[in-house]
């Protein structure tokens, strides 16, 4: 479909021109494809409540057909009556009206859009498609997302500097004083089309990209008064105004020392440590902690300490992150941690808890590390809800992510909180500038 620039539907179209050969019998497996189509019902499966068989007739999306039709192109067809039996479990993202949702919130004959677990379509007789999703949205929220040359993609976009979210990215929360101070870092999204702009609030210390600057990522301070959040204030430091990437990733509790990760193009980032003499002081310029040594980023001090210093690097040949520990007892220098937090993955954005407790993503996957073991941290529902960049507060109350809006080229982030039990279970997400506590 050249319109769209990608070949949608081609494995149902070869599925269906094919089912004659299929045996009735026996499942063939199939390559991985985005299957589209009208969600016709769903039922819990019979042998695991947690589980439900979404049945979707699968069809070529209205909006498809009609931009095929306007470009002269002809729509690929598929044959009637093939049917899609999707497995949706605890472990898929359930997404309509561009926000998580369940199963029951999704209206019988409402376009989806069901991205496979890999490996997991199989074609059983001449109309029966079977697969297991990683992803079920409507067809609305997933145009959004992939094809965004199909209709319009900004006309929910708010833009408000006084605000923290925005439609750019909002990430890496940093909350000091019980969640009443946040450090946060943003910058604005690329355009995906030639008659768009750059996504995102333009703050102080942001720019707008052109030939002779490059995106760039800042932090931002805000409090919470009676009236809710101050306006979103740029940390300063000096002689990185020219800078990339400049991300708070730790604040000490009185505000006078953090660190910083500092980053330019086709150059290593670093983590520099700061200081001022008070909260109503300026920033010292970022000193280039040279015990973590070079490409380190997202540091932070372990709860209690003021030398042991965890952080992201890729170092020793990686082609992945890891998160490393600088322990100034140990002689060898900074060590990956140990394999059940350091695997094949990325592993990025390590936070910690007031009791220990480290917080980490895997992938896009948000983990925690307590009680020797590695866990999932899962927001409430049936469905797994992707947020990341998890950090807990001071008092161990409230749990400050980031989550995305799913946007093509990049996503935009927004930041939420929710509340943190001491079973480590998460209440209802709240957009942060909703929040009070």
């Amino acid at each position: 479909m050249r319109f769209l620039g990608v070949t949608l539907l081609a494995a149902a179209v070869v599925l269906a021109a094919g089912c004659d050969l299929l045996d009735p019998v026996r499942a063939t497996t199939q390559p991985d494809t985005e299957v589209f189509g009208n969600l016709l019902d769903v039922s819990r499966q019979e042998d695991d409540p947690s589980r439900w068989i979404v049945r979707v007739q699968v069809n070529v999306p209205r909006a498809v057909r009609a931009a095929e039709e306007d470009a002269g192109s002809p729509t690929p067809s598929v044959e009637r009556g093939l049917i899609a039996m999707v497995a949706v479990g605890a472990d898929t993202v359930v997404v309509a009206d561009d926000r998580p949702v369940t199963l029951d919130d999704i209206q019988s004959g409402t376009e989806v859009v069901v991205i496979p677990v890999s490996g997991s379509i199989q074609m059983l007789g001449s109309s029966d498609l079977r697969l297991e999703a990683a992803f079920l949205m409507d067809f609305d929220s997933f145009r959004r997302w992939r094809l965004p040359r199909l209709g319009d993609l900004s006309g929910d976009e708010v833009d408000d500097p006084e605000r923290i979210n925005s439609s750019g990215a909002e990430l890496a929360p940093v909350p000091v004083a019980g969640g009443s101070v946040l450090y946060f870092s943003a910058h604005l999204r690329p355009p995906t089309r030639e008659d768009e702009g750059w996504h995102g609030a333009l703050r102080d210390g942001l720019v707008l990209p052109d030939e002779e600057n490059g995106p760039r990522e800042r932090s931002f301070r805000t409090e919470l008064a009676d009236h809710g959040w101050t306006r979103p204030a740029e940390v300063r430091f000096p002689g990185l105004d020219e800078a990339e990437v400049v991300r708070v990733t730790w604040v000490s509790d009185d505000e006078t020392k953090c660190l910083v990760t500092i980053a330019d193009p086709g150059n290593l980032p670093w983590i520099g440590i700061s200081s001022r003499p008070g909260v109503s002081a300026g920033w010292s310029t970022p000193q280039l902690m040279e015990e973590l040594g070079s490409d380190a980023s997202d540091g932070v001090y372990l709860a209690g300490s003021s030398t042991k210093v965890l952080f992201v690097s890729a170092r020793g040949s990686r082609d992945r992150s890891d998160l490393f520990l600088f322990d100034p007892k140990n002689e060898d220098g900074a060590m990956p941690l140990e394999p059940q937090i350091c695997t094949f993955g990325s592993e990025w954005n390590p936070r910690t808890g007031p009791q220990g407790e480290l917080f980490f993503c895997r992938e896009d996957r948000q983990l925690m590390f307590i009680g020797a073991q590695v866990r999932p941290l899962r927001l409430p529902g049936p469905h797994r809800v992707s947020f990341s960049q998890a950090a807990a507060t001071d008092d161990g109350r409230w749990l400050f992510f980031c989550s995305p809006r799913y946007r093509p080229l990049e996503n935009d982030h927004d930041i939420y909180v929710a509340s943190l039990g001491p079973d480590m279970r998460l209440g209802d997400p709240v957009p942060v500038d909703d929040w009070r506590p």
